[in-house]
């Protein structure tokens, strides 16, 4: 009876409920922050050291964990199609809250990947999922604007989470520092969802963008009544099923650039210390970096997410993977700190127009009905392939004593995909 009514008073406020979606969406993608590589990445030399162990063991473990993520991640998003999204997302938020306190008291390896494996499902995966989806559910004209809002909280997060991360670690100690954050989400985020999530527009009288719902009249043409118990009929966009979306090159050429710009960016943020340290800069050097890299990140998806309204998403798409590439090419050649500043320039911005075209791309392409498993498939397929970046990375040093192999074949990967990308039109279907 409680929900009820919340529904009830929800559908009767002056303003359409999307926009308190909004910030809510926001609060959950920076909630996923735990199970991201740049949280990641202020822990690492805290795990080495307390657990004595090497490079190769602990990207190990990264890796194993992400791929083991990535096999229940295939589940979310059918689940969300078929019980909603409000109640798996505060089982997830629920759930990277607990992990977070079970690191605190990590013992060795096992424990470690332990860790990172529900860390990365939980947050890296399910919840940024669920977040995206959320939004799709309430905006289709002016998703890609509502996204460029939803961003900037990413954005944000990336650039200064690592610091604060580190800082604390530096004052109180790591595993106090996960403790912290389990509170942190336990008392913020979980309160927020069960009291203001709601799934869908249609669950409280209101329609996509705010537009005005259509009601179900009688045979002799006079509405039935005028309350909120009247049926609603609402116009749904064409959808495709999931064995429809396959069969289409978009999704295809869709998901490996996902899985491609995830690989390579996780294995340079995952190493940026190290390589900036091998390379003979300052420790402040890619703490400047990760500002640079959040903030030109948040520029991309702001002004991606205002274009992908009205230009081509192909078009957008091949913007972002050039950008990429350019980004690489930086990393490849650079020995100085303006130089490593133009990789992140690049590869944030480009990266930025990634995300804002993934926001709008999956929805505006294959309509809403079967999105949890059209997305949770890419998504599933993103989160297993950023595990290999900072293992490859890590044989190319072992190796050749050098990132840089792999960074060329990153590179040469790019290029490739910065070419197919303009070829993922929005897909021909007869739906009627």
């Amino acid at each position: 009876m409680l929900h009820r009514a919340s529904d009830t008073l929800a559908a009767r406020l002056p303003f359409f409920y999307g926009y308190l979606m909004i910030p809510l969406a926001m609060v959950l993608q920076i909630t996923t922050s735990p199970g991201q590589t740049f949280a990641f990445s202020a822990f690492t030399p805290s795990f080495r050291q307390a657990f004595a162990m090497s490079d190769s063991h602990l990207t190990l473990a990264y890796m194993l964990g992400t791929f083991l993520a990535a096999i229940p991640l295939t589940i979310v998003g059918p689940l969300s199609d078929r019980f909603g999204l409000k109640w798996l997302s505060a089982s997830a938020v629920l759930g990277v809250s607990a992990t977070c306190w079970l690191a605190a008291t990590a013992s060795g390896w096992w424990n470690l990947l332990l860790v990172f494996f529900l860390l990365r499902f939980l947050g890296q995966g399910a919840l940024s999922l669920l977040s995206g989806n959320a939004i799709s559910m309430w905006f289709r004209n002016r998703i890609g604007r509502v996204s460029a809002m939803m961003s900037i909280g990413t954005a944000l997060a990336f650039a200064w989470v690592p610091g604060l991360i580190a800082d604390s670690i530096n004052s109180i100690g790591w595993r106090q520092t996960y403790q912290g954050i389990a509170l942190l989400v336990t008392v913020c985020t979980l309160p927020l969802v069960l009291i203001f999530f709601r799934n869908r527009p249609e669950e409280i009288g209101q329609c996509v963008d705010g537009g005005q719902p259509h009601r179900t009249l009688n045979s002799g043409a006079v509405p039935k009544n005028d309350g909120l118990d009247e049926p609603i009929k609402i116009e749904t966009e064409p959808s495709l099923t999931f064995a429809q979306a396959i069969q289409t090159p978009a999704f295809w050429i869709l998901a490996v650039t996902n899985l491609a710009w995830a690989l390579i960016g996780t294995g340079v943020v995952f190493y940026l210390y190290t390589i900036c340290q091998q390379r003979g800069f300052d420790a402040r050097v890619p703490s400047n970096l990760f500002k640079t890299f959040g903030l030109c990140m948040l520029a991309g998806q702001l002004g991606g997410g205002v274009l992908a309204d009205f230009a081509r998403l192909n078009r957008m798409l091949g913007v972002g993977t050039a950008m990429l590439c350019i980004g690489i090419g930086s990393l490849l050649v650079g020995r100085s700190e303006t130089t490593l500043h133009t990789f992140t320039v690049f590869f944030g911005g480009g990266q930025g127009l990634l995300l804002a075209v993934g926001s709008v791309v999956w929805v505006r392409y294959y309509g809403r009905e079967s999105l949890g498993a059209i997305r949770g498939t890419a998504w599933c397929a993103t989160v297993a392939g950023s595990g290999c970046g900072p293992l490859l990375m890590g044989l190319s040093r072992d190796h050749y004593e050098s990132f840089d192999p792999a960074i060329t074949l990153f590179l040469a990967i790019m290029i490739l995909l910065s070419i197919a990308s303009w070829f993922a039109v929005i897909p021909k279907r007869d739906l009627a």
